[in-house]
């Protein structure tokens, strides 16, 4: 007979798991989180746990032996495959912590200045004059596509004739993640894009002329001359920095768009104080970042709160729940400017935190001062109340996007 305390584990356990499978059940997403706070961290069998309150999520995502794990293939395709699992975020320990400093270096303000001037004169091109015209901008499938596209192709070095194939070919192979079903013709599309790929980064290796913007694709370049890169890693390195930002920056600049078109009175105080563009992006990102939840596989046991979470676990650590933690954030469901700075999970913290996080940063800021000084007032489709939401668990994406605007007096 089964006793009361093991009908409420059971529970607890369901409600967990039909959160984690099923988009129409995270449409309660505020109730699950008030609810996994009281649990966390919550068992779900099998030795996989999830984890919602903030310091435990902190603490997991900045232990050492919390690993990203290939578990389970990335996609169908074993050609795709093999170079998603090359990447860098499926390094451990030293290995990592040493092709990581490859590149990480190359995010300083000044390269971030570089950028910038380009990502401005992208978002002149997209936003206006369309923000300003009656059907808005469509803000996903301008600025999601484009933006993201001249990052991974300014921080590789891409030459300019080259842009439109290469971020076609991102986006094609990108689609592939976490797919199985797909008609054989769409694998064969992908994995042609693959080889095309693969045969531009061979041009590379010889030489190919190209433009230095970011240096990370000749910093790649000479990591495999000196012997860091091997012939199997350096495409999927290059891979690393085309195909990371598709889904986080994309959504990155959705999201915070639909904030900020729905909250005329944050836009009023960007208005006055454009200076203030970096903090209301940073909030906009703890309200509405696009990553929901990170997963990690446990190395060795971890120390959280309520107690120890063994080793050799699967953990589903959530990021959007750990960033409107009422025990350690006050008000957490309202954007406030004063915030003290803090531990910054929108991008991820610890060894898997996001190498390009000062580059969304950028983007958001550069995006956030540009509608201050050219608007007068903003609005977003859809509504505060009814955003229906990509069917990911992992990336948290309002589905569609329209940003309409009026001009400033001085457009």
């Amino acid at each position: 007979m089964q006793s009361s305390g093991d009908s409420r584990a059971g529970l607890v356990q369901n409600t967990a798991l039909a959160f984690l499978k099923n988009p129409e059940c995270r449409r309660q997403w505020r109730a699950f989180y008030n609810f996994a706070f009281t649990v966390s961290p919550l068992y779900l069998g099998n030795r996989d746990w999830l984890i919602a309150g903030r310091d435990d999520v902190i603490s997991t995502m900045k232990d050492e032996g919390a690993e990203l794990t290939a578990l389970y293939p990335a996609t169908g395709s074993p050609a795709i495959n093999e170079l998603f699992l090359g990447m860098l975020p499926f390094e451990q320990g030293a290995d990592h912590r040493r092709l990581r400093s490859l590149t990480s270096s190359l995010f300083s303000p000044a390269a971030m200045s570089r950028l910038q001037e380009h990502v401005s004169a992208l978002l002149d091109e997209l936003l206006y004059p369309s923000a300003f015209q009656p059907g808005g901008c469509d803000v996903l499938n301008t600025l999601g596509v484009r933006v993201p596209q001249l990052i991974s192709c300014l921080l590789l070095d891409v030459s300019p004739a080259d842009w439109n194939a290469v971020g076609s070919w991102a986006k094609q192979m990108y689609q592939q993640i976490g797919r199985y079903d797909q008609p054989e013709d769409e694998v064969r599309e992908a994995e042609a894009a693959y080889g095309a790929f693969f045969e531009y980064v061979q041009r590379r290796k010889k030489g190919e002329r190209s433009v230095t913007y970011g240096g990370i694709g000749d910093a790649l370049l000479a990591a495999w001359r000196n012997g860091s890169l091997d012939d199997r890693r350096l495409p999927s390195y290059f891979a690393l920095f085309l195909l990371t930002g598709w889904d986080t920056l994309t959504h990155a600049i959705g999201n915070s768009l639909w904030f900020l078109g729905n909250a005329p009175e944050v836009f009023a105080v960007l208005r006055q104080t454009p200076e203030s563009a970096e903090a209301a992006f940073d909030e906009a990102m703890r309200l509405w970042g696009p990553i929901r939840l990170v997963v990690r596989h446990l190395q060795r046991a971890v120390q959280v709160s309520a107690g120890t979470i063994p080793e050799d676990s699967l953990v589903f650590l959530l990021v959007h729940a750990a960033n409107r933690d009422p025990q350690r954030i006050e008000a957490p469901d309202e954007m406030q400017l004063h915030r003290k700075r803090g531990e910054d999970l929108s991008f991820g913290l610890g060894a898997h935190g996001c190498l390009g996080t000062a580059v969304g940063k950028m983007v958001g800021r550069t995006l956030f001062r540009s509608l201050a000084a050219r608007c007068r007032s903003l609005r977003a489709s859809p509504g505060p109340e009814d955003p229906s939401f990509i069917r990911s668990l992992p990336i948290l994406g309002v589905e569609s996007v329209h940003l309409f605007a009026e001009p400033a007096g001085n457009n």
